[in-house]
């Protein structure tokens, strides 16, 4: 079957933190009131990317690679599923405190992989920030007391935020967005997390949301943490320029910024577009895609394209 750009229709989840932001703002079509997750590019199985365009409009991304297993590239071979998961959030209020397992726990404790993730800011309201980590050296019976009397988050880091930093979330690191920021979420394929603390909040049943609070003192660091946005520059290549988001074996991500042409191609592994921001095409030989603020676009590896006009994007791969 012939390679060509697969534009993704994304899955969304309701979270009671979640806003309209991504309806209002972004493009998001969807009869639910809140959107707070937009899942961009996922194989997870209850929350399956679909394909709307070409020749396979109507399948899941998924169903796609299983038959076509060359477009997710030779990268992804060593994964045992598709290692990767991109997020719009749109956070309304704040999310739970929570953190994720490592690997090593979570393949041995609960049949799964763990999760390490990566943030970049898109908008965020003055004032608006992340937990990040502890403010100081702390110890699984001091939190647990905290947590106990609500006042665990005068022991993490507040992290003020601006529209353009990226911050990386490495498995046992504590941690919540804060309310008034929307962002990317480029993260391992997982969603296995341990709620730790939810500011006393209700669900929609009324009841007090589930937390896991002996699971996560097992996994989180308790060291201090320094907190601060990962410093990577942007290069100009004339027509575009780029800077390196993220790099982790589970993805890798860099954020776009074009007023003209920009080629893009990757041999070894799939590449996926998150437009956040302007119209743009994307040429290839047989054809152009269109795509606006809110689309992503999943590119086969050993596929060429180039997108026209003025926008920016992140890109996804694996490296």
């Amino acid at each position: 079957m012939d390679r060509y750009p697969l534009v993704l229709e994304a899955v969304f989840k309701d979270y009671l933190w979640g806003g309209d932001k991504l309806k209002r703002e972004w493009g998001k079509l969807s009869e639910l009131d809140v959107i707070a997750e937009s899942w961009e590019l996922s194989l997870f199985p209850d929350a399956l990317s679909r394909v709307t365009n070409g020749a396979f409009a109507g399948q899941t991304l998924l169903e796609v690679l299983e038959f076509h297993s060359d477009f997710a590239g030779a990268k992804c071979r060593s994964f045992s599923k598709f290692p990767t998961l991109i997020k719009l959030i749109d956070s309304r209020d704040n999310l739970s405190v929570q953190v994720h397992p490592s690997d090593a726990y979570a393949l041995i404790n609960e049949n799964s992989f763990g999760k390490t993730e990566v943030w970049y800011i898109l908008e965020a309201e003055e004032g608006a920030g992340l937990y990040l980590g502890f403010n100081k050296n702390t110890d699984r019976n001091e939190v647990a007391e905290r947590i106990a009397n609500n006042t665990l988050t005068e022991i993490l880091n507040f992290v003020p935020v601006t529209a353009g930093e990226a911050y990386f979330v490495s498995a046992g690191t504590v941690h919540a967005i804060g309310r008034g920021i929307t962002l990317a979420e480029i993260q391992q394929n997982s969603n296995l997390t341990y709620r730790v603390y939810d500011f006393g909040r209700v669900g929609k049943d009324g009841k007090p949301r589930e937390l896991h609070v002996e699971k996560a003192l097992r996994v989180m660091n308790y060291k201090k943490k320094t907190a601060f946005a990962a410093a990577y520059p942007y290069v100009d290549f004339g027509g575009y320029k780029k800077k390196v988001v993220a790099d982790d074996k589970y993805f890798y991500t860099e954020a776009y910024s074009t007023d003209g042409t920009c080629p893009l191609f990757n041999r070894d592994s799939f590449l996926c577009i998150t437009s956040i921001g302007g119209a743009a095409e994307l040429l290839y030989d047989g054809g152009k895609v269109s795509f606006s603020k809110g689309q992503s676009v999943f590119l086969p590896a050993e596929f060429e394209v180039t997108v026209e006009g003025k926008t920016e994007f992140l890109a996804t791969m694996l490296r």
